[in-house]
């Protein structure tokens, strides 16, 4: 199993899954010409895809799903109210695909388990994608606070793609209005670095390869603080390839091990 995040922060995010029998997009939030132009950085094209996978309604996730849809023939795999909220921003689209959070669903050769976020949206979902060979992949942005149902999810991965949304300190004395300050930091908001690293350290086994600190906020937060936030947090837990996903270009490669695949 291999994961690229073509692009992740409030203005879009999109990531690319790719294993034996399974290429598939999470989110669509970014333009049509943008998503295909990160894909061809990694010897890709929309056709090459079997569909998209949408995991709430928010534009950023959203944007080009429905013209993707329409152009490549690509089915929408989400659940009911999340399609239904979606339908006046995608229009019609060839195919969806029905899923129902807190139940398994197969995408080729790949075993997806969605479960439920703290989010305010529709039917917000985070994902475990398992692979044939029993590695486990953790999707979980968007979130609220980490709940009981996340922390039990998220045990046993290999592989982590998770929200450090914002520095507490930098976004209550940064520039947005103090209602959005407020439900950024609200139970249906997002993840602080503090709040991710704590997660983290609940999660972390002693198989756990990498992490990709993702949906980062450009006013109130810092990479470098990201990362070293990150770092004390995977302390001591083998081994430890972290990267944090830009809004503006795609991230390399991260299969077995970490880091398979750099970009030219």
């Amino acid at each position: 199993m291999e994961i690229g995040i073509l692009g992740s922060g409030s203005r879009g995010n999109a990531a690319l899954v790719r294993s034996n029998g399974a290429t598939f997009l999470v989110d669509a939030g970014l333009s049509a010409r943008q998503i295909t132009k990160r894909l061809e950085t990694y010897g890709l094209s929309p056709q090459d895809l079997m569909a998209i996978v949408l995991t709430h309604e928010h534009i950023d996730h959203i944007r080009s799903a429905g013209t993707l849809a329409r152009r490549w023939n690509l089915p929408l795999w989400t659940n009911k109210a999340t399609y239904t909220a979606s339908l006046k921003t995608i229009g019609e689209t060839p195919a969806w695909t029905e899923i129902e959070v807190g139940l398994p669903f197969q995408l080729g050769s790949m075993k997806v388990e969605p479960f439920s976020t703290p989010h305010d949206a529709a039917d917000p979902f985070g994902m475990i994608l398992n692979a044939e060979d029993g590695r486990r992949v953790g999707f979980a942005t968007d979130m609220g606070f980490a709940t009981n149902l996340a922390r039990q999810r998220l045990q046993g991965l290999q592989g982590l793609v998770l929200e450090f949304n914002h520095d507490v300190e930098m976004l209550i004395n940064g520039p947005y209005p103090w209602p959005i300050k407020q439900r950024i930091r609200g139970k249906l908001g997002h993840l602080s670095n503090e709040e991710a690293a704590k997660l983290l350290k609940n999660i972390v086994t002693a198989d756990f390869e990498w992490l990709i600190c993702a949906h980062i906020s450009l006013e109130n937060n810092e990479n470098q603080l990201i990362l070293e936030t990150a770092r004390k947090a995977l302390n001591g837990h083998g081994r430890r390839n972290l990267l944090s996903a830009s809004q503006d270009e795609p991230t390399p490669i991260m299969g077995a091990g970490g880091i398979t695949e750099g970009l030219p």
